[in-house]
């Protein structure tokens, strides 16, 4: 399946969710991530969900994370690139022109300072290779992060067989959490 078919496919399928339907989803990828030791990881950076776009409820991932005194880091989109935002408990958002939450107050982060990062995506192949919006914020990220971070998309989907468009530029994933499975690349 190429990239662009993809896309369409699984946004369609994310669009037909209820709400009820994105925060069961989104509580059972939470117990999967519960399922994970994060004892040697501090800094962890993950993105807000676009509930327009029935992205996955990430507020109580979030919320897990300062309860367990780790470092959360959010995404904020300048210009053709990201930032990495540290954020404290009760932080504020906004939502900018494409109604995506972005935090209000934060210190900056350098990439290379995340041990852990959560990837928005439709889904991932059976290498690893995951399909976003398109934008390539994350690649340009993800190249910056060190080798080690530990790279953990999050999706509705299970993975598909191949991404046939997938390109050297494209960063891996090192897991892919679904409602039912980790899935190690």
């Amino acid at each position: 399946m190429l990239k662009a078919e993809a896309r369409k496919y699984y946004r369609l399928l994310r669009k037909q969710f209820q709400k009820e339907d994105v925060n069961e989803l989104s509580n059972q990828i939470f117990e999967q991530i519960k399922k994970f030791n994060f004892s040697d990881n501090q800094s962890f950076h993950i993105f807000l969900p676009i509930e327009k776009n029935n992205e996955i409820n990430t507020y109580p991932i979030i919320n897990w994370l300062f309860e367990n005194d780790k470092s959360v880091i959010l995404p904020l989109v300048v210009g053709d690139d990201m930032i990495n935002c540290k954020v404290e408990k009760g932080f504020n958002t906004k939502l900018n022109s494409l109604q995506i939450p972005e935090p209000i107050n934060y210190t900056e982060v350098d990439s290379s300072k995340i041990d852990v990062v959560f990837v928005p995506m439709f889904v991932a192949d059976q290498y690893g290779n995951r399909v976003g919006y398109g934008g390539g914020y994350y690649d340009k990220f993800l190249a910056r992060c060190k080798p080690e971070t530990k790279k953990i998309g999050l999706t509705y989907f299970r993975p598909i067989d191949i991404i046939q468009d997938a390109y050297e530029g494209d960063i891996a994933l090192d897991y892919c959490l679904t409602p039912e499975e980790i899935v190690s690349f």
